[in-house]
């Protein structure tokens, strides 16, 4: 879980502010497969069952959705107030 919301953020973050097409997009790769790897690593060692796994995914994906909506109502209630 901390992975995929630590790891979507910067995603975000790199969606939206990088202007460079393929940085961005590199980046945006190497993040999304390397979220995928740890949520493998975490059934292929026993640790977890893939129910488990898929159901941290979407606790936080729903966690970033909420996080990201929050965070650009501040930023933009604060850039009107600019």
């Amino acid at each position: 879980m901390v992975s995929m919301a630590f790891y979507g953020f910067i995603i975000y973050l790199a969606f939206k502010y990088i202007k460079n097409k393929y940085l961005k997009w590199g980046i945006i790769s190497i993040l999304g497969i390397l979220i995928g790897l740890i949520g493998m690593s975490r059934i292929y060692l026993g640790v977890h069952y893939t129910s488990d796994v898929l159901a941290g995914f979407l606790v936080s994906i729903s966690y970033l959705i909420i996080y990201i909506a929050i965070i650009n109502k501040v930023l933009l209630k604060n850039n009107k107030d600019l």
